[in-house]
C-alpha cells in the first residue's frame, strides 16, 4: 500500500497536463469552452453521423460560442494549439461542419502553411491555397473547393512556401480576410502551433477571436500557458478552451 500510494503520489506531480475539463479554468484561467472524446474510428466517419458522440460535442461547443459575442457564433476566428497532433485541425473541420448544417456559408481555411492537413480531413488536392493568394494570386476563387458538407467549403493551405512566417506577416492576410468575409458567413482557420512559431499569434491578431485546443493529458501547464500569454501578447481575443482526446471512462 505504501509503495501503491508514493508511484500515484509521484504520477500525480510528474503529470502536469490538463487531465479533466474541470481544470481547465483553474489551471488556464480561460472558459471551458466544451470537451471532446477519445475519437476510436475515422474522424471524418463520426462528422458524417450526426448522431455521434464527437458530433454532439463539436455541436455543444457550436452552441457555447454562440454566446462569446453580442452578434452570435464568431464571423471569423483562428483555431490554435501549444503543439502539433492536439486536435486543432479537426476541431476546425468539426466546427465547419456543424456550422454549415445550421444553413449558415462557412470557409475553411487551412492556414497551417508549413504543415498542412485540412486537404487531407476534406479529400481535396493542394496544387492551390492560402500560400498563393498571398504571394500575390488576386482571385481567391481559384483556390476555393466545395466539399461533401453542407455549406461547407475549403481553402487548402497550397504549396510550402520558403518562409510561412514572412507570408503571414504581409498586409495580404489582412486583405483575404476582407475578401472572404464578403462572400461567406463564416471564416475558420486552422494555424500552426503555437511553441516556437510566430505564425499562430500573427494570424490570431487578423480575426475576430481565438479558441485554443488542449489535449488532455498531453502539453504541460507551464508550456500551455507560455503559448497563451504569447497569443495575449498580440493582442488577440481568446474565446475560450476546447479539451481534446478526454477518454470518457478515465475517472
Amino acid at each position: 500500500l505504501a509503495i501503491s500510494g508514493l508511484t500515484v503520489f509521484a504520477l500525480e506531480q510528474t503529470d502536469e497536463g490538463v487531465r479533466k475539463p474541470a481544470q481547465v479554468e483553474m489551471l488556464l484561467n480561460l472558459p471551458l469552452l466544451g470537451f471532446t472524446p477519445q475519437v476510436e474510428g475515422r474522424f471524418i466517419e463520426e462528422m458524417r453521423d450526426t448522431k455521434s458522440h464527437i458530433f454532439d460535442a463539436y455541436f455543444s461547443i457550436r452552441s457555447s460560442l454562440a454566446f462569446s459575442t453580442s452578434h452570435g457564433f464568431p464571423r471569423s476566428l483562428a483555431v490554435l494549439s501549444t503543439r502539433p497532433a492536439e486536435g486543432k485541425s479537426w476541431t476546425s473541420s468539426a466546427l465547419a461542419v456543424v456550422l454549415g448544417r445550421t444553413d449558415k456559408r462557412v470557409l475553411l481555411v487551412d492556414g497551417d502553411l508549413r504543415s498542412p492537413s485540412i486537404h487531407n480531413n476534406m479529400g481535396l488536392p493542394n496544387d492551390r491555397g492560402l500560400s498563393n493568394y498571398l504571394a500575390g494570386d488576386e482571385v481567391i476563387a481559384t483556390s476555393i473547393h466545395e466539399t461533401e458538407f453542407k455549406n461547407v467549403y475549403a481553402m487548402p493551405a497550397g504549396p510550402v512556401p520558403p518562409s510561412a512566417a514572412e507570408l503571414l506577416s504581409g498586409d495580404r492576410l489582412g486583405l483575404f480576410m476582407e475578401e472572404a468575409l464578403k462572400n461567406f458567413d463564416h471564416v475558420i482557420i486552422d494555424s500552426a502551433p503555437v511553441l516556437g512559431m510566430t505564425d499562430g499569434p500573427t494570424i490570431a491578431k487578423s480575426v475576430e477571436g481565438v479558441i485554443y485546443v488542449v489535449e488532455s493529458t498531453g502539453p504541460a501547464v507551464r508550456g500551455v500557458r507560455a503559448s497563451i500569454n504569447r497569443v495575449r501578447q498580440v493582442g488577440a481575443h481568446i474565446f475560450g478552451v476546447v479539451l481534446t482526446k478526454v477518454k470518457l471512462k478515465q475517472g
